[in-house]
């Protein structure tokens, strides 16, 4: 920069400097903490918002390719890319640039793209991929999928060794294109707003005809990129996050090794990449994975020049959060030999039964379940696995490689299975029964404690284990849980305590030897109705010309209790609850007409079952007539002292109060 270019820069610092007090000036930086609004979302510092986002994220590209070249050491790898912007997709993209820079140039923010701005957005964006995601994990081992403590997030961005250089950010022959109008531009700073005009002239020196995309970008990469853990290169799995990832290649090249091969590669879809597991217990099983074959590769071993893997992930953005892995294992041990699938200890015994308590097409095996009944040296994914039954049976595997099919509801559906490898080897065929295996009902739809339900064992059903308990939620409550064996007919007595006012329904668990676990909740229309509260009195009396009454009450079903007082069936203030207590206010009988008093102390729960208790209340007492003894006076007026006479309005204030409350 020209010694006439920092003029204007030297100007604005003394302009600043003159302004902020000096003990101000004097404040250290590091004691600063200023927070960016750059790549990446959330708050935070750069690192923060940049750890949890992938290039993708950062320069969301139309098409791109990388070219990933493994040092001889297998620490690092350097990394080239190349990725071209281009129709509205670039616009979006150099409004956010200019918005990413609101906080680092006066001109940031305005809707437009400068060439002084060109700079910082190359060195934020090189930042900020420092710190994003790689999506790619390599891992040296047995291969495997994962698991419990294993995160396969381990390839990271070389400090300091990201750049990001641009072509076209901004088009030196741009339709719009003008001085920079920010104080303390350069000479020569040029300007373009961040969108076009309509016919999207960013090159006046091509025509419109020739069908140019004048505004695209092109972006450039050079980076190391830092594997952990990787020592020969012998054996090893590498993973990759293709989740909304399209239109990309990417090679990978690997140093010289004349015996590596390709073992397995799959595609993992589904995971939701919304959620980050704490310990990955549910990784897939190899070989397990179910694919939508979206993504491609190849693989080519150059003998002692070195070995590429071109990997073409497709996973649209429009199925997101929907996630997908792409595994690859690599290996120099010699290819296996080709043995037929086996059977494996999860496999279900010859003869088992599938039990189902719903009639009708259901899932009766999972493809979890069913990837782990075999073993294989290819992947289990392109074991045809056949199953057969009766035509009324309607017995298939569904996409998701699940096995599906009728049940009755009578008998039961015999359905013989293998499978066969891609070199037609059979794994030998076994036999099992699907059906329902118990009927349940229940003689009455008022629960009782215990409450009796009939459970049937269906005709040609072995002999059963049950588990059974109520249930008002989906939630199961193990210690509430009971079990039983059915050999034919049984009647359950089911404990119903704790079950509070309301539908109650049954959950059973059905299980045996050679018989896979299901269970249901029956929803039999059984009701527990509401008990009404229990109230006690345990005091009641006079206190001098007062009277006062208190108890205690519970309610059976645990329900909250609210009360009610009445005197004379006319509502007389209050009920205090203190706990399992409860009392009435200091009611003054005198108030009252002389005579017996009805006094009704109501308790109901939100079923609105109520108790009463009921207590007569004779205040004659208080109106007996007592002569009052002779009152001195020297000066006998006729009048009451003052003070007399304003309790006695007072007291006729009150009874006049009290007679307008019973009206």
């Amino acid at each position: 920069m020209s010694y006439k270019q920092l003029l204007p820069l030297i100007a604005i610092f003394m302009m600043i400097s003159v302004m902020i007090p000096f003990d101000q000036q004097k404040i250290p930086l590091e004691n600063e903490s200023l927070t960016l609004n750059q790549l990446g979302g959330g708050g935070g510092s750069i690192e923060d918002r940049c750890s949890s986002i992938t290039f993708e994220d950062i320069l969301p590209y139309t098409h791109a390719h990388f070219d990933i070249v493994v040092d001889d050491d297998w620490d690092s790898a350097e990394v080239e890319a190349r990725a071209w912007i281009n129709g509205s997709s670039v616009d979006l993209l150099r409004e956010k640039l200019d918005s990413y820079l609101e906080e680092l140039y006066p001109s940031g923010g305005d809707g437009w793209i400068s060439t002084d701005e060109k700079s910082a957005v190359e060195a934020v964006a090189s930042e900020c991929i420092e710190y994003a995601m790689t999506r790619i994990g390599l891992r040296e081992s047995s291969p495997h999928r994962g698991g419990v403590g294993l995160d396969w997030k381990n390839a990271t961005w070389q400090d300091n060794g990201v750049i990001i250089e641009e072509w076209n950010l901004v088009p030196s022959n741009h339709a719009d294109i003008r001085d920079c109008t920010a104080i303390g531009s350069s000479n020569g700073c040029e300007e373009v707003p961040v969108y076009p005009n309509s016919e999207r002239d960013c090159n006046i020196l091509i025509e419109t005809s020739e069908g140019v995309d004048e505004c695209r970008l092109e972006l450039w990469m050079n980076a190391t990129m830092v594997i952990p853990n990787m020592a020969q290169g012998e054996e090893f799995t590498l993973a990759f996050n293709a989740s909304n990832m399209t239109n990309a290649v990417l090679d990978f090249t690997f140093p010289s090794s004349p015996d590596l091969r390709l073992d397995m590669w799959e595609e993992c879809e589904g995971r939701d990449v919304e959620f980050e597991p704490m310990t990955h217990e549910d990784a897939p099983l190899r070989g397990t994975c179910v694919g939508d074959g979206s993504s491609t590769y190849t693989f080519e071993n150059n003998g002692n020049e070195n070995n590429k893997y071109t990997l073409s992930p497709h996973r649209s953005r429009d199925i997101w959060p929907s996630g997908e892995d792409i595994f690859a294992d690599f290996t120099i041990a010699p290819i296996p030999i080709d043995e037929p699938p086996v059977w494996t200890e999860n496999a279900p015994l010859d003869e088992s039964w599938f039990p189902s308590l719903e009639s009708g097409e259901i899932v009766w095996a999972e493809w979890e379940s069913v990837s782990s009944w075999f073993t294989d040296e290819k992947p289990l994914t392109q074991l045809e696995i056949n199953c057969e039954a009766d035509d009324s049976a309607n017995i298939f595997q569904r996409p998701d490689k699940s096995f599906s099919g009728i049940v009755p509801s009578e008998g039961v559906v015999s359905v013989t299975c293998e499978a066969i490898d891609i070199s037609g080897q059979s794994s030998g065929n076994r036999t099992w029964h699907l059906g329902i295996p118990i009927s349940v009902s229940t003689t009455s739809n008022i629960l009782q404690s215990p409450h009796p339900i009939n459970v049937e064992l269906n005709q040609g059903w072995p002999e059963l284990n049950l588990d059974y308990s109520f249930t008002q939620t989906q939630n199961i409550n193990a210690a509430t849980i009971d079990t039983t064996t059915i050999m034919s007919e049984a009647t359950l007595m089911v404990e119903s305590t704790g079950i509070n006012p309301g539908l109650v329904n049954l959950w059973i668990g059905v299980y045996g030897e050679n018989i896979y676990s299901i269970d249901k909740i029956f929803y039999l229309n059984i009701m527990k109705e509401s008990s009404p509260p229990l109230i006690t009195v345990s005091e009641y009396g006079w206190e001098v010309d007062t009277w006062k009454a208190q108890g205690q009450f519970s309610d059976p079903d645990g329900e909250e209790v609210v009360f009610s007082l009445s005197i004379d069936n006319l509502s007389a203030g209050s009920i205090s609850v203190s706990g399992d207590s409860w009392s009435t206010p200091i009611i003054n009988f005198g108030l009252w007409d002389e005579g017996v008093h009805e006094v009704k102390v109501i308790a109901c729960d939100i079923s609105m079952k109520c108790n009463e208790v009921v207590m007569m209340v004779n205040n004659s007492h208080l109106f007996e007539d007592k002569t009052p003894l002779p009152v001195e006076n020297s000066k006998e007026t006729g009048f009451l002292p003052g003070s007399s006479i304003v309790l006695t309005i007072l007291a006729l204030t009150i009874g006049l109060i009290y007679s307008t409350r019973r009206e």
